[in-house]
């Protein structure tokens, strides 16, 4: 199965809202599509979160306000559901890019670690990770699901093993660094986006 994200860029914040409702008209004739206003504390992120189902994200960048769309299309290679009916929780993206020559096998395993994180962490309730098939600038999307704000930016952001395990994929400081990029953007979650898409 093949799924697409995007991040929306506004011209202007000050339009939140206008945007907030076309886009909502926008997903309405998508069925399955999904979009939210991102959270303060995202980073590389648009003001945007939308996920796709079935449909194609042609035609967001045609939405009042609209300066740029980062869209990619994704193929899951690893997942899992521990609360499938999650509902009023948090959906956290992750969209990174492997630095250009890291060998297979590094990548694999950093892969690898990256599925590791809900053995460690409970809080994350449902996740996926997808290797991008078509998009401008990412190689991944790392998708988690959370009850609420605080499960993210504690435990997740917080825990040993993501600094002191997987921290080290994404630092220039140590030998094993493999990610030269990335986007962190969460939003609301009415219900599970990860679960229907299974």
């Amino acid at each position: 199965m093949t799924l697409e994200t995007a991040q929306v860029y506004l011209t202007d914040p000050a339009g939140l809202a206008r945007f907030a409702a076309a886009l909502e008209r926008w997903c309405r004739a998508r069925p399955g599509s999904f979009g939210a206003g991102n959270l303060p504390g995202c980073w590389g992120a648009g003001q945007f979160s939308v996920e796709l189902r079935g449909a194609s994200a042609e035609g967001l960048e045609a939405l009042p306000g609209v300066a740029h769309v980062d869209r990619l299309r994704h193929r899951p290679i690893g997942g899992g559901l521990r609360e499938p009916e999650l509902s009023g929780g948090i959906l956290r993206t992750l969209l990174f890019k492997v630095r250009d020559g890291v060998a297979d096998a590094q990548v694999a395993a950093l892969e690898r670690e990256l599925l590791a994180m809900p053995d460690y962490m409970a809080g994350i309730r449902n996740w996926r990770l997808g290797r991008v098939v078509a998009g401008d600038h990412w190689t991944h999307v790392w998708q988690q699901e959370f009850a609420d704000l605080g499960d993210l930016q504690g435990e997740y952001l917080l825990h040993p093993y993501h600094w002191g395990w997987v921290d080290r994929w994404f630092d220039p400081a140590f030998a094993e660094w493999t990610v030269e990029s990335l986007c962190h953007a969460f939003c609301p979650l009415p219900a599970s986006i990860l679960a229907t898409s299974r």
